[in-house]
């Protein structure tokens, strides 16, 4: 281990295999900083897990926002909108990825999963729940098969 794995091993209070994991969180750090309110004392290596995904589920709701923008733009010009772009619109509003994803931050057994309306973000945000997991650096799990 070298000295500065090390030294963020020990403000971190985790292990060498835990930084590991830090190599596969693609936001950047000044937002993950800002999600942990750093600089402040007692923050450990499972805040800087959950401030990735809460940075995550930002980016979902900015994903949800905008398709139901674009959605309702779609239904001002036109009108209305055909059965599935009705359908898609309200299963849309129904989503609150605060309240959709949870996660167990816990070091190397870390997991982050849908509680509610997995299948919903499956098949109408696809790319939006890609991006987290890339990003994360967890899979996202539920709602593959429902």
């Amino acid at each position: 281990m070298t000295g500065a794995q090390s030294l963020l091993c020990e403000m971190l209070s985790c292990g060498s295999m835990d930084l590991d994991m830090l190599d596969f969180i693609g936001y950047g750090w000044d937002e993950i900083l800002d999600q942990m309110d750093w600089p402040r004392e007692g923050l450990d290596f499972n805040d800087v897990l959950r401030a990735a995904v809460s940075v995550g589920i930002i980016n979902l709701k900015e994903a949800v926002d905008e398709k139901i923008l674009v959605l309702e733009a779609a239904e001002n010009i036109h009108g209305m909108l055909g059965p599935e772009e009705t359908e898609k619109l309200e299963a849309l509003r129904r989503l609150k990825p605060d309240d959709d994803i949870e996660g167990d931050f816990n070091f190397l057994a870390t997991h982050v999963w849908f509680k509610n309306n997995g299948p919903v973000y499956r098949r109408y945000l696809p790319d939006a729940v890609d991006e987290f997991e890339d990003n994360v650096g967890f899979l996202l799990t539920g709602g593959e098969g429902e």
